[in-house]
């Protein structure tokens, strides 16, 4: 063993020997770019599959549980302000809520088996039946004018909102922020690479040297196309990095500047909504307080959100809905400013649920309608923005490895030519 040890260690002092010791250097200098560069691109490319794939789904089933079942609440009260032929459509929109609000949470499901949000998603599961029946079994008393209607109505009403819609506004944000964190991390500089790169080219540059010192040959093609191999693969992947991060950040700007202060908008309209029910059937002393604030926080984040929308159909929508909402405002008028002869149970029920000027639905319903389509619009603008970035990663993992296998297989190409003459 001594003696094989003593044989490579001389061998590696002669020319010969060193020669094959920085060819050896060289090609894996450059398969280690490769390796890191490959590794680096496939997590790169899962963050964004995560993305894409699932995290867009659980955080637009997190936005649509919270809208359903905040509509559920405003239809589920309404409904005992209005006469028997009205009363079924409006019966009807609230378990169709609740079924969307049911489809939603399974979809969640899905996605998120044992996920950070399973917890939430199984919680907001089992409290909807109990929410159901005690809306059912209000609307059943109440049809009987039974006192007791009422009692089960607010039970359910704090239960949605004191409960439900609480959970579900934490299933909303951390959904929303797991999306943004996944496509932020795809999108970050992969500095391990770069830093692995520029010590290859460190490393081919100093072989470079030592050939020209020992041979006397100024120039190694094999060495030379190595070393600008290794650049091409650093550019390349650079230029992807940064489409991808560009791509990454036109999402996560959409999702922060217009579907969050939107979708918060719109909770805050269909919970405006509900308080102007609730104002008649289980009054408190802070409704008008209440309703005031909804109002006036929602049409701050549609004004903000109508700043910083694009021209064209996004920033149209989005007016159309501040439009409905200053139209609503007017309308309340009569539950919102103190007057000497207050509007009757039956003026003020009348308010509430009479449908717009010209229209069939309420300035409630239009400005829910309106977000919900901006809401949409901006979504499926975000969505493509991450498949853009994840588009810009594609294939890149492949054309490192055909390069930098290629920088490998050029270094020993360049130098073999030098180690074959100790050996003719």
């Amino acid at each position: 063993m001594v003696s094989v040890r003593g044989e490579l260690a001389a061998y590696l002092r002669r020319t010969e020997g060193r020669l094959v010791l920085v060819a050896a250097s060289s090609a894996v200098a450059a398969l280690l770019v490769g390796v890191v560069g490959v590794t680096a691109v496939h997590g790169r490319q899962d963050q964004l599959d995560e993305a894409v794939d699932r995290r867009v789904a659980l955080a637009a089933a997190a936005l649509d549980v919270y809208r359903d079942l905040a509509d559920a609440d405003a239809y589920s009260l309404n409904a005992v302000l209005v006469g028997p032929q009205q009363a079924p459509d409006l019966q009807k929109r609230f378990r169709q809520d609740v079924f969307d609000a049911a489809d939603a949470l399974r979809v969640a499901s899905a996605r998120d088996p044992e996920g950070t949000s399973s917890a939430k998603v199984r919680e907001l599961t089992d409290l909807l039946p109990e929410y159901v029946r005690l809306v059912e079994v209000g609307w059943s008393n109440a049809r009987t004018n039974q006192p007791v209607g009422t009692s089960y109505l607010s039970q359910a009403s704090f239960l949605v909102r004191g409960r439900i819609l609480v959970v579900a506004d934490d299933l909303q944000r951390e959904q929303t922020e797991a999306l943004k964190a996944a496509q932020v991390s795809a999108g970050s500089p992969t500095w391990a690479v770069f830093a692995v790169g520029v010590l290859a080219l460190g490393v081919l540059l100093l072989a470079h040297r030592f050939v020209a010192r020992r041979t006397r040959r100024r120039f190694n093609v094999g060495l030379a196309a190595s070393a600008a191999l290794v650049l091409v693969a650093m550019v390349w992947l650079a230029t992807a990095s940064a489409f991808t991060a560009g791509h990454a950040s036109d999402s996560v700007r959409e999702l922060d500047e217009l579907v969050a202060p939107l979708a918060k908008a719109r909770n805050e309209g269909r919970l405006a909504d509900g308080d102007e029910a609730r104002m008649l059937i289980f009054p408190k002393a802070d409704d008008v307080r209440r309703l005031r604030g909804a109002l006036e926080s929602a049409a701050s984040g549609i004004d903000g959100a109508a700043e910083q929308a694009p021209p064209g159909e996004e920033r149209d929508q989005v007016r159309r809905a501040g439009d409905a909402l200053r139209s609503w405002r007017a309308h309340d008028d009569l539950l919102l400013e103190p007057r000497l002869s207050p509007p009757t149970y039956e003026e003020t029920a009348v308010l509430i649920t009479r449908p717009a000027d010209d229209q069939t639905t309420t300035y409630a319903q239009q400005v829910d309608e309106h977000l919900s389509a901006a809401i949409r619009l901006h979504t499926k603008h975000s969505v493509a923005s991450a498949v853009s970035a994840r588009g810009s990663m594609a294939g890149v993992d492949v054309v490192l490895a055909v390069l930098l296998t290629a920088a490998a297989a050029a270094a020993v190409a360049g130098l073999w030519p030098r180690i074959a003459e100790y050996y003719r």
